[in-house]
Formats: structure tokens, C-alpha cells, sequence
């Protein structure tokens, strides 16, 4: 890649960022932002996903939109943006439900060869599959991930994804995670996720071991709240991160997801407390 197209790649992420924070006039040096896959913002989290995919796995361009498009319509991207640089620093793509469908679950057939209902049964038969979220990709630019601590901008993205699953009515998460990163979130924040019984571990789109898993919002938060008080008010109350990430308004969050998402059943959608 020559000098010139890496000027001009900066130039353009840092346009998007100008877009972003253009309304919101953050203070703080880093802001989480929430973007529909149709929206300019979201580039800034592909562009992420893309690198980091590259480096770790090998994914060529190619091969991600290969994977994920027939996803686009039903993805939602929470980015973590550094507003002193104009860059993206981090994000996860998390596809709620829709037609579009979601990529874990599918992948578990195709990979594993256990069918849907078979796969969900092993768990329990109270799955509401119009209130289960798929994190369907967790990408750090290799600058902002913390070694001693669970860094600052996977924990932003973390308290985006779970304010969001509050406010919107999330009962349930899916996900394929490698297992060195299963391993460090089970650690770091209070085993959000089980395993599906008879699922093991597997080569993955390039990871040479993979997990598909499931974890209960209700249960993560109450496990939290009984044993790790901070980090229940850093995930489930929003508070914490207020003098270096700006967040945006959750409301406003919430309606997005909406916009995109098949609304839950059972219950309307509430607004998430700060």
C-alpha cells in the first residue's frame, strides 16, 4: 500500500469522524457511536473489523464480505471512535433480529452440523429467537488493546452492547468466539457465556479454535451485581466510563436498533437508565 492511498484511507475515516461528532461536539478524547449498516458511520467500524480480521485470521476483504454480507440488512456496528486521532478504534458488529437472520446460528449447522432446534433444545426450550442478539464480530485496533486490564475501548463496546440490550429487551445473546478471546471476556467479566452441550471447539474462519456459545442477559447481570458491584454499574448501569468516552443518548440508541429489528413479542421496548 503506497503512502498516497494511506493518506488518502486517513483522510476519508477522518471525514466520517467529523460526520459523527459533528452534532454531539464530544469533549471527552473517545465516544461510542451507533450506526445502521446503511449509514456512513458504519464504514468506520467495517474498516476495523477488516484489519483486525486481516491480522489475526487472515480474512481477506473478499472473504468477510463474502461471510457477511447477506448480513448487512440485520447488522447494527457499535464503534468506539478516538476523536484526538479521527480514528476508529474498535467495534462489534451485532445483528439483531430480522430476515437477514443470524450468522452464529447458521454457522453452527454449516460447521457443526447440529440443526437449530436440536441446538437450542440442548440449552432449554425457553428461546424466544425474536429477542436474541448474534455478536457476530468483536475487532480492537491493536493500539487500544489493554494487556494488564480489560482495555477501555472493549469495555466501552461492551457497555454500549448491554445499555442497548437493556433498553431494547435482549434475552438472550449468541456468538463464535475464538477461544483465547472466550477465555479472556469469561475471565474479565463475570462468564457471560455457556456453551452449547455437544458443541465443541472447532477451526473457524481462520481461527484454529472456535466456540459457539450462548449467555443470558438476566443471569449475566444478576451473577454481576452479586459478585462484581463495579462492573454491574459499568455494563448494566452505563456509569463509569463518563470522563473519557461520550456515549450517545441510549434512547436515541434504542430507537436505531429499533428501526432495524424485529421487535420483541412479548414486550415494548423501555428506555435504558444512565
Amino acid at each position: 500500500m503506497s503512502i498516497h492511498h494511506v493518506d488518502i484511507v486517513r483522510a476519508e475515516l477522518a471525514d466520517f469522524v467529523d460526520d459523527l461528532t459533528a452534532v454531539r461536539q464530544p469533549t471527552q478524547p473517545f465516544g461510542v457511536y451507533v450506526n445502521r449498516s446503511d449509514e456512513r458511520g458504519a464504514e468506520l467500524g467495517r474498516f476495523v473489523e477488516r484489519g483486525v480480521f486481516l491480522e489475526v485470521f487472515g480474512n481477506t476483504p473478499e472473504q468477510l464480505a463474502d461471510e457477511y454480507d447477506q448480513y448487512e440488512p440485520g447488522s447494527i456496528f457499535i464503534t468506539v471512535v478516538d476523536h484526538a486521532r479521527r480514528v476508529p478504534a474498535g467495534t462489534m458488529r451485532v445483528l439483531v433480529p430480522s430476515a437477514a437472520g443470524f450468522k452464529s446460528l447458521d454457522d453452527v449447522l454449516a460447521g457443526w452440523g447440529v440443526p437449530l432446534p436440536e441446538l437450542l433444545a440442548r440449552v432449554d426450550n425457553g428461546w424466544d429467537l425474536d429477542r436474541v442478539w448474534d455478536l457476530a464480530t468483536l475487532a480492537v485496533a491493536p493500539e487500544y488493546r489493554g494487556e494488564a486490564a480489560l482495555g477501555l475501548v472493549t469495555q466501552a463496546l461492551l457497555q454500549t452492547l448491554t445499555m442497548l440490550g437493556e433498553g431494547w429487551g435482549v434475552d438472550r445473546y449468541v456468538a463464535i468466539l475464538d477461544l483465547p478471546v472466550l477465555r479472556m471476556l469469561q475471565w474479565r467479566i463475570g462468564r457471560p457465556f455457556d456453551a452449547f452441550p455437544g458443541v465443541d471447539a472447532r477451526e473457524y474462519l481462520g481461527s484454529t479454535q472456535s466456540m459457539p456459545v450462548w449467555g443470558s442477559r438476566r443471569a449475566w447481570s444478576e451473577h454481576l451485581a452479586d459478585h462484581d458491584p463495579i462492573l454491574h454499574e459499568l455494563f448494566f448501569a452505563g456509569s463509569g466510563l463518563e470522563p473519557v468516552i461520550s456515549t450517545p443518548s441510549w434512547e436515541e440508541a434504542v430507537a436505531l436498533v429499533a428501526s432495524v429489528a424485529s421487535m420483541p413479542s412479548s414486550s415494548a421496548t423501555r428506555t435504558p437508565e444512565r
